[in-house]
């Protein structure tokens, strides 16, 4: 009996690198996999959240994929370029060499001379020959807190109102007294 990948639910993005090659069944899904990870890192507001997407290692696709190795140099490559970009030290696994192509792979075939030149480093020192899409828009402040941190910060908030409020009638309940 033969173990076949389940189809994954085309409704549920991966929010992680690792979840991109999870769902994986074949090179179209891989690279929808990819742009629905793009979308959530478009989101993400600090390095922290970025590094939790990236911390755990892909699978290798290349002979699940049959493509030489591209999909598995595009995705090392391309999050070593974020991380340089958004000042993040990037994770060991991308410097895997079995995260490089072992055949060129150019996005516009017919442009291959401007890919070849424009490429950054990151790819081309894996032999893809692109340019991203810098989705990574990182902002300075605070980071996002959950619906249920903010609840909690409210709660004590209002804990520490209220204390105050209680004190104040108590002095005046004090003064009051002294002066009748």
């Amino acid at each position: 009996m033969s173990m076949k990948k389940e189809k994954r639910n085309p409704w549920i993005r991966p929010k992680t690198v690792a979840q991109i090659c999870e769902f994986a069944m074949d090179g179209e899904n891989w690279g929808m996999n990819v742009r629905d990870w793009q979308h959530v890192i478009r989101n993400f507001h600090s390095r922290s959240e970025f590094e939790g997407s990236i911390q755990d290692p892909p699978a290798i696709m290349r002979d699940v994929l049959k493509d030489e190795g591209q999909c598995d140099g595009y995705l090392a490559a391309y999050v070593e370029w974020l991380c340089e970009r958004a000042g993040v030290e990037p994770p060991e696994w991308v410097f895997d060499p079995r995260r490089v192509a072992t055949k060129s792979w150019y996005d516009f075939p017919r442009l291959w001379a401007q890919s070849f030149v424009e490429a950054p480093g990151a790819f081309r020192r894996r032999g893809i020959f692109t340019l991203p899409d810098n989705v990574l828009n990182l902002r300075p402040g605070r980071p996002r807190k959950s619906d249920a941190e903010k609840r909690a910060t409210n709660a004590a908030r209002q804990k520490r109102y209220r204390q105050r409020v209680k004190e104040k009638l108590e002095k005046l309940r004090e003064l009051e007294k002294a002066s009748t």
